[in-house]
């Protein structure tokens, strides 16, 4: 008769609420991407186990450590096959049942089904799984792949060949599942007394130091306690070690109904699971959350780089115009020099009058406005081109920590992420480049040196017309010309006395109508320069705050939506993990 840990009653109830329990775990890991998937399959077999509910003890150990013979020495029979070379490929299950089933049946599952009634228990099934480390892969993926299936595991460690990286991986993997473990160095009998002491020292030492594990160890002879059960069947003596794993099994199946011991198991493993991906959550929350600082970072800095420009401008504009200020001071006093009755009269060549005006007034004002204006231009292209710089080294920094965290994420939702911050890339680059072409530079170039040259025709202009205007009052029958001459000319001083009133207030006349004129021109250059620096200005503030509403604001969105999906993740793990905590508690209260 084959028998199972099902009971009636309250533990048939807690059975249940596992089952469902482990299910809707199992579904809720659909939202964590494909990376989950075998963890879903581990909660489904885990959900199965428990219909099924048998107590497994998995035994797990390198090829050729002696599983399978351990395992027939526990039976006192020889029931599995055993050789030198990796026997076993099946997960082989056995079965309490009162009569011994020799002959396996492969199971839908894939294992491997026998039957005995040495067990140790009603409702326990003993598991031998393929070794580990062997030299066919799919053996230990095998191996691998059914720890999490297990109520017990007993690691079997040859004690000529302790204690390899294959089983220290294995046992961690066991204790990340939350099992019970006990460990059996098998094979003592290869050994002499002192070495068998050393190895299980040695052995002790290294599950405590690398795993932070303290189980119980076991030294055994499983070839010759299965050489003395078969010869030996009445044999109540200690069978080469054999007897103490057996009290030791009886033991903790009468501390605890088995059927108790596989729920808490099961719930162990859960638990585990659920506590992963807990912590998973809040780490991919936390990687969000620093892309989001990220992104406000870009975003201050496309602020303060804004700021900046302002301030460049108002320096340049202030530079400009202290410039063209000492233009204006300079043309006022020329022309109130030149305009004059003595001036005049020493006569006036109006080239030389041209040459000294280009000196006097204009000099060096005209550089000095192409150097601020270029000044500010390279400072600007400068500042860009780093700022720029700046944006593609950050963004880079971030894509390089999403690549480095993404196979931990959801693939599908943080690819359109991955996508929309390679464009920003993209996009700073361009930039970059636009700055580098000199294009920035000959667009303003342009404006400033038509400024330059409508200035300094107008200029020449006003210049013109002061020589014109001299000329005309200094040559014979000039007066004729304007309005306030006298009607009779005399000859002598006393006829210069006579017309010099009306002639100096003409002058004076002109000089004030020539000063207004020069003045409009050169706040009309102020004017040109100021509105060029505010364009070329204003045109990098648009280009910033595009890429920051356009670019920057729709990752910080997707960002703030994977944020939101993380923070709800760890709510549902964590509200999970206080279930499972509360059903454990009633199961080991026996409520």
């Amino acid at each position: 008769m084959t028998t199972t840990l099902i009971e009636e009653g309250p533990m048939e109830a807690y059975r249940e609420k596992a089952i469902t329990l482990v299910n809707d775990i199992a579904t809720s890991l659909a939202d964590m991407g494909d990376h989950a998937a075998n963890d879903r399959k581990r909660l489904r077999d885990v959900a199965q186990d428990l219909t099924e509910m048998f107590f497994m003890v998995a035994v797990i150990g390198e090829f050729n450590a002696g599983k399978s013979t351990f395992i027939n020495a526990i039976l006192g029979d020889r029931l599995l096959p055993t050789g030198i070379t990796p026997t076993t490929e099946y997960i082989e299950l056995i079965r309490y049942n009162e009569q011994p089933q020799r002959v396996p049946v492969v199971r839908e599952d894939g294992l491997r089904e026998w039957a005995h009634p040495n067990t140790g228990a009603e409702g326990v099934a003993i598991v031998d799984t393929p070794g580990t480390g062997s030299v066919f892969a799919r053996h230990e993926k095998i191996a691998k792949d059914f720890l999490h299936r297990s109520d017990l595991v007993i690691f079997v460690i040859s004690a000529k060949r302790a204690f390899a990286e294959t089983e220290r991986m294995y046992l961690e993997l066991a204790k990340n599942y939350g099992k019970k473990i006990i460990l059996v160095i098998n094979q003592i009998d290869l050994l002499d007394e002192g070495q068998q002491q050393e190895v299980r020292r040695f052995i002790d030492n290294q599950v405590k130091q690398l795993l932070n594990l303290d189980p119980l160890i076991f030294m055994v002879s499983a070839k010759n306690a299965l050489e003395v059960a078969e010869s030996e069947p009445n044999s109540t003596g200690d069978a080469h070690g054999l007897a103490a794993v057996r009290a030791h099994l009886r033991g903790l199946y009468h501390e605890s109904p088995p059927a108790r011991q596989k729920l808490i198991s099961q719930l162990d493993t859960a638990l585990q699971l659920v506590r992963k991906y807990k912590t998973e959550s809040q780490q991919h929350s936390d990687v969000v959350n620093l892309d989001v600082i990220k992104v406000r970072d870009v975003e201050r800095e496309l602020e303060q780089q804004s700021m900046g420009l302002e301030a460049r401008m108002r320096d340049a504009g202030e530079n400009i115009r202290d410039v063209l200020e000492g233009v204006r001071r300079r043309g006022l006093t020329f022309i109130e020099a030149n305009l004059n009755i003595r001036r005049i009269g020493r006569g006036i060549n109006r080239e030389e009058l041209q040459a000294e005006f280009d000196e006097a007034v204009i000099g060096r004002s005209l550089q000095d406005i192409n150097d601020n204006a270029r000044d500010y231009v390279n400072a600007v292209i400068d500042q860009s081109r780093l700022y720029w710089r700046g944006v593609i080294d950050r963004l880079n920094k971030l894509q390089d920590l999403m690549e480095q965290e993404v196979g931990g994420l959801d693939t599908a939702i943080y690819s359109e992420q991955r996508e929309s911050l390679q464009q920003a890339i993209r996009i700073a680059e361009a930039e970059l480049k636009s700055y580098s072409s000199g294009r920035v530079v000959n667009d303003l170039q342009t404006v400033f040196t038509n400024n330059l040259n409508s200035f300094q025709g107008s200029a020449l202009f006003t210049l013109g017309g002061i020589v014109t205007m001299v000329v005309a009052v200094a040559t014979p029958g000039g007066l004729a010309a304007f309005p306030l001459v006298m009607p009779a000319l005399v000859i002598g001083a006393a006829v210069t006395a006579v017309f010099s009133v009306p002639m100096l207030r003409y002058l004076r006349k002109v000089a004030r109508d020539t000063k207004d004129t020069f003045n409009t021109k050169v706040d009309g250059l102020i004017q040109n320069y100021e509105k060029a620096l505010d364009e070329l200005t204003q045109k990098e503030r648009i280009r910033l705050n595009q890429y920051g509403t356009q670019i920057l604001t729709p990752i910080f969105s997707r960002l703030d939506v994977l944020s939101r999906r993380y923070v709800e993740q760890k709510a549902t793990f964590t509200e999970f993990e206080e279930v499972i905590k509360a059903l454990k508690a009633e199961i080991e209260a026996g409520a």
